[in-house]
């Protein structure tokens, strides 16, 4: 299948998904959001596809919620439609919504946080099961600088990931954290030079 704002490939029992924007730090867009369920939904039904990488193209992870793409739908009046369709119907309920169907997929999912990983982006690199670093990484949550709740899940996962006192400190001050506080702090599990990062990973 042909993906706009993802790569996605298959070998040697590995699938990575790229998130494709790099021009835009891998800013998150509806057709993004769409193009990796459609991935997810591939490697999971795929049996030679035994553990899923997530990772993005040049210097960064993800960046967040496309601004440009927002502000034109808060302009037109809305948001962008509705919640898709259940990745799993037979999923919990609260594994259907519109980003944490992540735990629906039957097998590993890896984050390889290669870069800026802001707001949504983190949000998604919170979703995977395991977390890994370049040195060049930094984290934000982003959403108190835009004056927004902690959105999609962040306010359940993070307190989950690094303790309640860490998730507070990133929450409210929406800070940069480098990847070796990261790792300090329990965000990520290992990080690894970004020179040799994909290999690592």
């Amino acid at each position: 299948m042909a993906y706009e704002d993802i790569l996605y490939e298959v070998e040697a029992g590995v699938a990575t998904v790229t998130l494709n924007r790099p021009d835009r730090l891998n800013a998150w867009r509806g057709v993004m959001e769409a193009e990796l369920r459609q991935a997810m939904r591939a490697a999971a039904d795929d049996p030679a596809v035994k553990v899923i990488v997530l990772t993005g193209a040049g210097r960064g992870f993800c960046a967040g919620a496309d601004m440009d793409v927002l502000q034109g739908a808060m302009a037109a009046g809305g948001t962008g439609g509705g919640p898709p369709d259940a990745f799993d119907p037979a999923s919990r309920p609260d594994f259907r919504l519109q980003y944490p169907y992540f735990p629906a997929v039957p097998k590993p999912i890896l984050g390889a946080i290669n870069g800026a990983c802001a707001g949504l982006g983190m949000v998604m690199a919170l979703y995977t099961d395991i977390r890994f670093a370049s040195d060049a990484a930094v984290f934000t949550t982003a959403f108190s600088r835009r004056g927004l709740i902690a959105e999609h899940g962040i306010s359940w996962l993070l307190p989950r990931i690094v303790g309640m006192a860490n998730a507070a400190d990133l929450l409210y001050s929406a800070r940069r954290v480098d990847a070796a506080e990261a790792l300090r702090i329990g965000l990520v599990n290992r990080v690894f030079p970004a020179a040799s990062f994909r290999d690592e990973v």
